[in-house]
């Protein structure tokens, strides 16, 4: 299969630090017989012909029809093993992103799966549903908070037949609460349309915007301070007024205190630690990579340069769903047990050890 236009839309939207951060999103190709999907892991940046696993689309088709386990980790474990016994290479080890399977519902030829912080004021936010409704009409189809792997793909199955029995179209535009987008459609000309008229809509709509001038310097004596305390081999410091605004107290900085997505628990860890001074460190007292200090600003912690820079990327575009969210009726990050899931679940975990690489 030509692989040449998929390879452009994502090296396009991959470069965009706009639409993709880190490892994030997913793109796919594919016939009425083979999907090739991004690898798990794999940058949209810089990825080529190597970074697509080609799966066998009837035997995933046959996954929506099967009986899984009731219980998380048994479904999701043998859903895992029937998605890689789909790749169509013997002796395949390359592992296909987790979201195959919704790949393969679009009819499309292209799909596109992307997180922007944009898109994901709406998704993120109280009334996202209601508005997502209000801007787009029956073009979009919204999916509801529901874990990911097989019930998500279950899910999205069931709400895109139901758009094509109501409109006789199919799906090309779905958003997903507390994740993100995804497009399809046959062309990569149709591709770059539809996802500038979501950005151009969502503009149009926006009255609050996030603030991206930010300080990142900080004294040799705070970073010694905060190496110290926390054993981090690297540090990234990012300060601003809209940040301090968040950092006036623990109540003001509630917006902040749990992920909006799943790329924040992979990238930066399920919860950052809020101090009001930096006594309050204790050795392993912070779990995850992100630090906020009250009045100071935010800290991303790593082992590595690329951990630490990844950690405060991917936060700071947190902060930016955070004040996208308030164009649609304010925060509403994850569930307590879908962010449960998530910590615990082997995709996410994989995609993790991946992320260290």
């Amino acid at each position: 299969m030509d692989l040449s236009g998929i390879i452009r839309l994502s090296n396009t939207y991959g470069g965009d630090p706009e639409l993709v951060l880190a490892g994030g999103g997913n793109t796919s190709v594919k016939d009425a017989e083979t999907l090739y999907i991004k690898c798990s892991g794999t940058s949209l940046k810089t990825i080529d012909e190597t970074g697509f696993v080609p799966v066998d689309r009837a035997l995933l088709e046959e996954t929506l029809v099967k009986a899984y386990p009731a219980d998380d980790a048994g479904r999701e474990a043998a859903f895992l093993k029937d998605m890689m016994a789909a790749r169509t290479i013997p002796g395949e080890t390359r592992r296909p992103s987790v979201e195959s399977l919704l790949h393969h519902l679009f009819p499309q030829r292209y799909v596109v799966h992307l997180h922007p912080a944009l898109i994901n004021g709406l998704t993120c936010g109280r009334e996202g549903q209601r508005r997502t409704e209000e801007l787009f009409g029956d073009k979009a189809v919204w999916i509801p908070v529901v874990r990911p792997g097989f019930l998500l793909g279950k899910c999205c199955h069931n709400r895109m037949i139901e758009h094509q029995e109501k409109t006789g179209r199919a799906v090309q535009l779905m958003l997903l609460e507390n994740h993100g987008i995804f497009i399809a459609a046959h062309t990569e000309e149709e591709v770059a349309a539809i996802l500038k008229e979501v950005v151009d809509t969502l503009k149009h709509a926006i009255t609050v915007y996030p603030d991206q001038n930010f300080t990142e310097m900080m004294a040799p004596n705070l970073e010694r301070e905060i190496r110290e305390k926390t054993g981090a081999s690297h540090i990234q410091f990012r300060t601003s007024p809209q940040i301090l605004a968040f950092l006036q107290s623990r109540a003001a900085a509630q917006d902040l205190l749990l992920p909006f997505t799943p790329d924040q628990i992979v990238y930066c860890g399920a919860e950052p630690a809020y101090v009001t001074n930096l006594s309050q460190i204790e050795p392993d007292s912070i779990g995850g990579k992100i630090l906020l200090v009250e009045h100071l600003g935010i800290f991303a912690l790593g082992q590595s340069e690329k951990e630490a820079e990844t950690a405060m990327l991917v936060f700071l575009d947190a902060v930016k769903i955070a004040i996208y969210t308030k164009n649609f009726g304010g925060p509403q990050p994850m569930t307590e047990d879908l962010i449960q899931f998530i910590v615990s679940w082997e995709a996410e975990s994989y995609r993790q050890k991946e992320a260290k690489k």
